[in-house]
Protein backbone atom coordinates (compact mmCIF):
# COMPACT_ATOMS: atom_id res chain seq x y z
CA UNK A 1 0.00 0.00 0.00
CA UNK A 2 1.74 3.58 -1.12
CA UNK A 3 1.60 5.71 1.81
CA UNK A 4 -0.34 9.07 0.88
CA UNK A 5 1.83 11.98 0.57
CA UNK A 6 2.55 14.66 3.12
CA UNK A 7 0.54 17.66 2.33
CA UNK A 8 2.39 20.77 1.45
CA UNK A 9 2.92 24.01 4.01
CA UNK A 10 -0.24 25.84 1.73
CA UNK A 11 -2.21 22.64 2.65
CA UNK A 12 -1.11 22.68 6.02
CA UNK A 13 -2.14 26.17 6.61
CA UNK A 14 -5.58 25.64 4.87
CA UNK A 15 -6.12 22.72 7.42
CA UNK A 16 -5.16 24.70 10.31
CA UNK A 17 -7.56 27.91 10.01
CA UNK A 18 -10.43 25.63 9.12
CA UNK A 19 -10.03 23.99 12.02
CA UNK A 20 -9.45 27.30 13.91
CA UNK A 21 -12.92 28.63 11.96
CA UNK A 22 -14.48 25.70 13.54
CA UNK A 23 -13.42 26.47 17.43
CA UNK A 24 -10.76 23.67 17.06
CA UNK A 25 -7.22 23.44 18.32
CA UNK A 26 -4.13 22.84 16.33
CA UNK A 27 0.00 22.88 16.69
CA UNK A 28 2.44 25.48 15.60
CA UNK A 29 5.91 24.58 15.67
CA UNK A 30 8.63 27.39 15.63
CA UNK A 31 12.00 25.50 14.00
CA UNK A 32 14.81 27.62 14.74
CA UNK A 33 18.77 26.84 15.24
CA UNK A 34 17.89 22.91 15.33
CA UNK A 35 15.57 23.68 18.34
CA UNK A 36 11.61 22.98 17.51
CA UNK A 37 9.04 24.65 19.94
CA UNK A 38 5.53 23.24 19.81
CA UNK A 39 2.42 25.41 21.08
CA UNK A 40 -1.22 24.59 21.37
CA UNK A 41 -2.93 27.14 19.38
CA UNK A 42 -6.96 28.03 19.23
CA UNK A 43 -9.07 31.67 18.64
CA UNK A 44 -9.75 33.82 21.98
CA UNK A 45 -13.41 34.35 20.76
CA UNK A 46 -14.00 30.53 21.03
CA UNK A 47 -12.34 29.51 23.95
CA UNK A 48 -14.00 27.60 26.28
CA UNK A 49 -13.13 26.35 30.34
CA UNK A 50 -13.28 22.79 28.22
CA UNK A 51 -10.06 24.11 25.73
CA UNK A 52 -8.63 26.16 28.19
CA UNK A 53 -7.97 23.24 30.60
CA UNK A 54 -7.12 20.71 27.57
CA UNK A 55 -4.52 23.34 26.28
CA UNK A 56 -3.25 23.33 30.42
CA UNK A 57 -3.14 19.42 30.86
CA UNK A 58 -1.71 18.84 27.30
CA UNK A 59 0.54 21.55 26.98
CA UNK A 60 1.60 22.42 30.65
CA UNK A 61 3.23 25.67 30.04
CA UNK A 62 1.31 29.22 30.41
CA UNK A 63 -1.58 30.32 28.54
CA UNK A 64 -0.49 33.21 26.60
CA UNK A 65 -2.72 35.26 24.36
CA UNK A 66 -1.45 36.99 21.53
CA UNK A 67 -2.59 39.98 19.46
CA UNK A 68 -1.36 43.14 17.75
CA UNK A 69 0.58 45.28 19.92
CA UNK A 70 -2.09 48.57 19.51
CA UNK A 71 -4.80 46.38 20.64
CA UNK A 72 -3.10 46.21 24.08
CA UNK A 73 -2.01 49.23 23.62
CA UNK A 74 -5.64 50.88 23.46
CA UNK A 75 -7.03 48.45 26.07
CA UNK A 76 -4.02 50.08 29.05
CA UNK A 77 -2.04 46.86 28.44
CA UNK A 78 1.85 48.15 29.29
CA UNK A 79 4.73 46.35 28.64
CA UNK A 80 5.69 44.21 32.05
CA UNK A 81 8.81 45.95 31.68
CA UNK A 82 8.80 49.50 31.41
CA UNK A 83 11.88 50.28 31.41
CA UNK A 84 13.09 47.43 29.08
CA UNK A 85 14.70 48.90 25.35
CA UNK A 86 14.67 46.10 23.29
CA UNK A 87 12.45 44.06 21.00
CA UNK A 88 10.75 41.90 24.15
CA UNK A 89 9.30 45.67 25.56
CA UNK A 90 6.01 45.07 23.40
CA UNK A 91 5.85 41.48 23.09
CA UNK A 92 5.63 40.84 27.68
CA UNK A 93 2.97 42.77 28.74
CA UNK A 94 1.13 42.79 32.49
CA UNK A 95 -1.12 39.97 33.15
CA UNK A 96 -4.51 40.64 33.45
CA UNK A 97 -7.91 39.01 34.53
CA UNK A 98 -11.11 40.20 34.24
CA UNK A 99 -12.56 42.62 36.76
CA UNK A 100 -15.06 41.29 38.96
CA UNK A 101 -13.97 38.16 38.74
CA UNK A 102 -10.84 36.57 40.65
CA UNK A 103 -9.63 33.08 40.72
CA UNK A 104 -8.23 30.95 38.39
CA UNK A 105 -10.62 28.64 37.26
CA UNK A 106 -10.62 27.16 33.40
CA UNK A 107 -14.19 29.00 33.21
CA UNK A 108 -12.52 32.11 34.48
CA UNK A 109 -9.51 32.36 32.58
CA UNK A 110 -11.52 31.54 28.98
CA UNK A 111 -13.94 34.50 29.91
CA UNK A 112 -10.72 36.50 30.40
CA UNK A 113 -9.34 35.28 27.10
CA UNK A 114 -12.96 35.82 25.54
CA UNK A 115 -12.56 39.76 26.40
CA UNK A 116 -9.52 40.18 25.23
CA UNK A 117 -10.83 39.35 21.32
CA UNK A 118 -13.98 41.56 22.18
CA UNK A 119 -14.37 44.81 20.81
CA UNK A 120 -16.39 46.20 22.77
CA UNK A 121 -13.53 45.67 26.04
CA UNK A 122 -11.91 48.57 27.20
CA UNK A 123 -9.20 49.09 29.58
CA UNK A 124 -11.65 48.89 32.76
CA UNK A 125 -12.89 45.41 31.36
CA UNK A 126 -9.82 44.21 33.03
CA UNK A 127 -7.93 43.98 36.55
CA UNK A 128 -4.13 44.09 36.23
CA UNK A 129 -2.34 41.84 36.97
CA UNK A 130 -4.79 38.38 36.74
CA UNK A 131 -4.23 34.60 35.66
CA UNK A 132 -3.92 35.52 31.48
CA UNK A 133 -0.37 36.56 29.94
CA UNK A 134 -0.70 38.96 27.07
CA UNK A 135 1.74 38.95 24.48
CA UNK A 136 2.30 42.21 21.99
CA UNK A 137 2.32 41.12 18.47
CA UNK A 138 4.41 42.82 15.29
CA UNK A 139 1.41 44.66 13.26
CA UNK A 140 3.33 43.06 9.88
CA UNK A 141 2.50 39.64 11.57
CA UNK A 142 5.14 36.62 10.52
CA UNK A 143 6.37 38.83 7.74
CA UNK A 144 7.61 41.56 10.06
CA UNK A 145 8.74 38.86 12.79
CA UNK A 146 8.49 34.94 12.07
CA UNK A 147 7.82 33.33 15.61
CA UNK A 148 5.34 31.79 17.16
CA UNK A 149 3.07 34.89 19.11
CA UNK A 150 2.88 36.26 15.29
CA UNK A 151 1.73 33.44 13.89
CA UNK A 152 -0.83 32.79 16.37
CA UNK A 153 -2.64 35.89 15.57
CA UNK A 154 -1.85 35.54 12.05
CA UNK A 155 -3.46 32.29 11.35
CA UNK A 156 -6.67 33.56 13.80
CA UNK A 157 -6.88 36.31 11.34
CA UNK A 158 -6.73 34.33 8.21
CA UNK A 159 -9.45 31.77 9.65
CA UNK A 160 -11.49 34.95 9.51
CA UNK A 161 -11.61 36.43 13.23
CA UNK A 162 -10.27 39.20 15.19
CA UNK A 163 -6.15 38.37 14.91
CA UNK A 164 -6.09 37.08 18.72
CA UNK A 165 -4.80 33.97 19.26
CA UNK A 166 -4.50 31.91 22.54
CA UNK A 167 -1.21 29.72 22.97
CA UNK A 168 0.19 27.33 25.37
CA UNK A 169 3.61 25.44 24.96
CA UNK A 170 3.74 21.95 24.85
CA UNK A 171 6.23 20.23 27.55
CA UNK A 172 7.32 17.22 27.56
CA UNK A 173 6.61 14.16 29.68
CA UNK A 174 10.03 15.07 31.18
CA UNK A 175 8.64 18.41 31.96
CA UNK A 176 11.21 20.05 29.53
CA UNK A 177 10.36 21.43 26.22
CA UNK A 178 8.97 18.99 23.95
CA UNK A 179 10.85 17.90 21.17
CA UNK A 180 9.58 17.94 16.78
CA UNK A 181 8.96 13.98 17.09
CA UNK A 182 6.77 14.01 20.79
CA UNK A 183 5.11 17.00 19.27
CA UNK A 184 4.00 15.48 15.89
CA UNK A 185 2.86 12.55 17.77
CA UNK A 186 0.90 14.49 19.47
CA UNK A 187 -0.70 15.72 16.75
CA UNK A 188 -1.18 12.74 15.47
CA UNK A 189 -2.46 11.07 18.65
CA UNK A 190 -5.18 14.51 19.12
CA UNK A 191 -6.29 15.23 15.75
CA UNK A 192 -4.76 18.56 15.69
CA UNK A 193 -3.85 19.83 12.34
CA UNK A 194 0.67 20.77 12.56
CA UNK A 195 1.57 23.53 10.54
CA UNK A 196 4.49 25.33 11.16
CA UNK A 197 6.14 28.93 11.32
CA UNK A 198 7.64 28.47 8.07
CA UNK A 199 4.50 27.66 6.33
CA UNK A 200 2.88 30.46 7.58
CA UNK A 201 5.64 32.88 6.00
CA UNK A 202 5.82 31.27 2.87
CA UNK A 203 1.99 31.30 2.25
CA UNK A 204 1.69 34.79 3.40
CA UNK A 205 4.66 36.05 1.23
CA UNK A 206 2.69 33.85 -1.62
CA UNK A 207 -0.16 35.34 -1.37
CA UNK A 208 1.49 39.04 -1.27
CA UNK A 209 2.33 37.83 -4.92
CA UNK A 210 -0.89 37.52 -6.35
CA UNK A 211 -1.72 40.50 -9.00
CA UNK A 212 -4.63 42.00 -10.21
CA UNK A 213 -5.28 43.40 -14.06
CA UNK A 214 -4.96 47.18 -14.04
CA UNK A 215 -6.01 47.51 -17.60
CA UNK A 216 -5.29 47.03 -21.41
CA UNK A 217 -3.98 49.06 -24.52
CA UNK A 218 -2.38 48.06 -28.19
CA UNK A 219 0.76 49.07 -28.77
CA UNK A 220 2.76 48.68 -32.29
CA UNK A 221 6.43 47.93 -31.67
CA UNK A 222 9.02 47.21 -34.51
CA UNK A 223 8.09 43.69 -34.25
CA UNK A 224 4.49 43.61 -34.72
CA UNK A 225 1.31 44.42 -32.64
CA UNK A 226 1.06 43.90 -29.47
CA UNK A 227 -2.05 44.05 -26.39
CA UNK A 228 -0.23 45.50 -23.22
CA UNK A 229 -2.27 44.43 -20.50
CA UNK A 230 -1.21 45.84 -16.68
CA UNK A 231 -1.03 44.17 -13.62
CA UNK A 232 -0.32 45.08 -9.94
CA UNK A 233 0.96 42.44 -7.81
CA UNK A 234 0.30 42.47 -3.74
CA UNK A 235 3.35 44.45 -2.99
CA UNK A 236 1.83 47.22 -5.30
CA UNK A 237 4.37 46.69 -8.02
CA UNK A 238 3.30 46.90 -11.87
CA UNK A 239 4.00 45.07 -14.40
CA UNK A 240 3.39 44.57 -17.95
CA UNK A 241 2.26 41.51 -20.07
CA UNK A 242 2.78 41.79 -23.97
CA UNK A 243 0.53 39.53 -25.65
CA UNK A 244 0.87 38.92 -29.36
CA UNK A 245 -2.27 36.64 -31.19
CA UNK A 246 -4.27 34.55 -29.63
CA UNK A 247 -2.31 32.51 -27.02
CA UNK A 248 -4.93 31.27 -24.60
CA UNK A 249 -6.72 29.56 -28.15
CA UNK A 250 -3.66 26.94 -29.24
CA UNK A 251 -1.47 24.74 -27.39
CA UNK A 252 1.52 25.71 -25.53
CA UNK A 253 2.16 29.39 -26.36
CA UNK A 254 5.80 30.76 -26.63
CA UNK A 255 6.64 32.73 -23.30
CA UNK A 256 9.36 34.78 -21.88
CA UNK A 257 9.45 36.15 -18.63
CA UNK A 258 11.69 39.08 -18.66
CA UNK A 259 12.83 41.12 -15.74
CA UNK A 260 13.49 45.27 -15.95
CA UNK A 261 16.88 46.54 -16.50
CA UNK A 262 17.20 50.27 -16.63
CA UNK A 263 20.71 50.74 -17.99
CA UNK A 264 19.83 47.59 -20.49
CA UNK A 265 16.14 48.18 -21.68
CA UNK A 266 16.42 51.41 -22.08
CA UNK A 267 19.99 53.19 -22.49
CA UNK A 268 21.44 50.25 -23.76
CA UNK A 269 24.20 49.68 -21.64
CA UNK A 270 27.09 48.06 -22.69
CA UNK A 271 27.35 46.10 -19.11
CA UNK A 272 24.18 44.24 -20.33
CA UNK A 273 22.55 42.36 -22.84
CA UNK A 274 19.33 42.47 -21.66
CA UNK A 275 18.04 44.79 -24.66
CA UNK A 276 19.23 42.21 -27.29
CA UNK A 277 17.43 39.80 -25.30
CA UNK A 278 14.41 41.53 -24.64
CA UNK A 279 14.11 42.67 -28.32
CA UNK A 280 14.63 38.87 -29.83
CA UNK A 281 12.39 37.43 -27.04
CA UNK A 282 9.43 39.91 -29.02
CA UNK A 283 10.34 39.10 -31.99
CA UNK A 284 10.59 35.46 -31.90
CA UNK A 285 7.10 35.68 -30.31
CA UNK A 286 5.46 38.14 -32.84
CA UNK A 287 7.56 35.40 -35.51
CA UNK A 288 5.78 32.44 -34.21
CA UNK A 289 2.32 34.24 -34.42
CA UNK A 290 1.11 33.94 -30.44
CA UNK A 291 2.80 34.14 -27.09
CA UNK A 292 3.40 36.47 -24.41
CA UNK A 293 6.40 38.31 -23.05
CA UNK A 294 5.84 39.22 -19.22
CA UNK A 295 7.62 42.62 -18.57
CA UNK A 296 8.61 42.65 -14.66
CA UNK A 297 8.97 45.67 -12.83
CA UNK A 298 12.06 46.12 -10.78
CA UNK A 299 11.75 46.45 -7.04
CA UNK A 300 11.49 50.37 -5.75
CA UNK A 301 15.68 50.22 -5.50
CA UNK A 302 16.43 49.59 -9.17
CA UNK A 303 17.91 52.76 -9.44
CA UNK A 304 20.45 53.09 -7.09
CA UNK A 305 21.05 49.52 -7.46
CA UNK A 306 21.82 49.36 -10.87
CA UNK A 307 24.32 52.70 -10.33
CA UNK A 308 26.28 50.93 -7.91
CA UNK A 309 26.67 48.30 -9.47
CA UNK A 310 27.39 50.31 -12.73
CA UNK A 311 30.02 51.43 -10.47
CA UNK A 312 31.77 48.16 -9.78
CA UNK A 313 34.15 46.39 -11.73
CA UNK A 314 33.10 42.70 -12.49
CA UNK A 315 31.39 40.65 -15.19
CA UNK A 316 28.22 40.52 -12.92
CA UNK A 317 26.78 43.45 -12.80
CA UNK A 318 23.66 43.01 -14.02
CA UNK A 319 22.94 40.44 -11.92
CA UNK A 320 23.93 42.14 -8.44
CA UNK A 321 21.76 44.79 -9.52
CA UNK A 322 18.89 43.01 -10.51
CA UNK A 323 18.50 39.96 -8.33
CA UNK A 324 15.65 37.93 -9.39
CA UNK A 325 13.76 36.76 -6.18
CA UNK A 326 11.09 34.23 -5.48
CA UNK A 327 8.24 36.85 -5.42
CA UNK A 328 9.40 38.11 -8.77
CA UNK A 329 9.01 35.05 -10.37
CA UNK A 330 5.97 34.03 -8.69
CA UNK A 331 3.85 37.25 -9.95
CA UNK A 332 5.14 36.27 -13.19
CA UNK A 333 3.32 33.06 -13.24
CA UNK A 334 0.71 34.32 -11.55
CA UNK A 335 -0.11 36.73 -14.99
CA UNK A 336 0.46 33.73 -17.03
CA UNK A 337 -2.24 32.39 -14.76
CA UNK A 338 -4.48 35.10 -14.95
CA UNK A 339 -4.27 35.13 -18.92
CA UNK A 340 -5.26 31.43 -19.16
CA UNK A 341 -1.85 30.04 -20.19
CA UNK A 342 -2.00 26.80 -18.78
CA UNK A 343 0.99 25.06 -20.45
CA UNK A 344 3.97 27.26 -22.27
CA UNK A 345 6.63 26.78 -23.96
CA UNK A 346 9.29 29.26 -22.18
CA UNK A 347 12.05 31.36 -23.73
CA UNK A 348 14.52 31.10 -20.91
CA UNK A 349 18.67 31.32 -20.61
CA UNK A 350 18.64 28.08 -18.13
CA UNK A 351 17.95 24.55 -18.93
CA UNK A 352 15.88 24.81 -15.06
CA UNK A 353 14.12 27.14 -13.23
CA UNK A 354 13.96 27.82 -9.98
CA UNK A 355 11.02 27.97 -9.53
CA UNK A 356 7.97 25.27 -10.36
CA UNK A 357 5.07 27.40 -11.31
CA UNK A 358 1.92 25.92 -9.57
CA UNK A 359 -0.98 26.54 -12.16
CA UNK A 360 1.05 27.00 -15.04
CA UNK A 361 3.26 23.52 -16.75
CA UNK A 362 6.53 24.30 -18.94
CA UNK A 363 6.30 21.71 -21.68
CA UNK A 364 9.76 23.19 -22.93
CA UNK A 365 12.37 25.65 -22.39
CA UNK A 366 14.07 27.12 -25.43
CA UNK A 367 17.18 28.83 -25.39
CA UNK A 368 17.31 32.39 -26.52
CA UNK A 369 20.11 33.26 -28.99
CA UNK A 370 23.71 34.48 -27.51
CA UNK A 371 23.39 38.08 -27.63
CA UNK A 372 26.16 40.16 -27.03
CA UNK A 373 25.93 43.98 -25.91
CA UNK A 374 28.35 45.30 -28.46
CA UNK A 375 28.51 48.91 -30.56
CA UNK A 376 26.26 48.30 -33.61
CA UNK A 377 25.48 44.64 -32.70
CA UNK A 378 21.75 43.30 -33.92
CA UNK A 379 19.38 41.30 -32.05
CA UNK A 380 21.42 38.49 -33.10
CA UNK A 381 25.11 39.19 -32.56
CA UNK A 382 26.83 36.83 -30.01
CA UNK A 383 26.96 37.19 -26.42
CA UNK A 384 29.77 36.43 -24.32
CA UNK A 385 29.89 32.95 -21.87
CA UNK A 386 30.13 35.19 -18.39
CA UNK A 387 26.95 37.16 -19.51
CA UNK A 388 24.19 36.51 -16.48
CA UNK A 389 22.47 33.46 -16.97
CA UNK A 390 19.16 32.90 -14.58
CA UNK A 391 15.41 32.32 -15.98
CA UNK A 392 14.01 34.97 -17.69
CA UNK A 393 15.36 37.92 -18.95
CA UNK A 394 17.93 37.26 -16.43
CA UNK A 395 18.56 40.69 -16.35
Amino acid sequence: MTASPRPNGRTRVAEATAALRSGRMILVLDEADGACRGDLVMAAECMTAEAANVMTTLGCGLIHVSTRSAALDVLGIPPADPTATGPGRDLFRVSVGLAGACGVSASQRAQTIRALADPASTPATFTRPGHIFPLGCAAGGVLSVPAYPEAAADLVELAGMAPVGVLCEVCGSDGEQAGRAELLELGRAQGFPVVSVDDLVAYRRRELCRVKRRGVARIPLPMGEFRAIGFTDGLDREHVAFVHGDPAAGRAPLVRLHFECLAGDVFGSRHCGCRARLEEALDRIARAGDGVLVYVRARSTAVRDTLRACATEGENRCAEAHPVGHSDLQSAFDILDELAMREIRLLSDVAEASLEPERVRVVERIPLSDTSPRPGAGILAPRPAHTDDRIGSMS
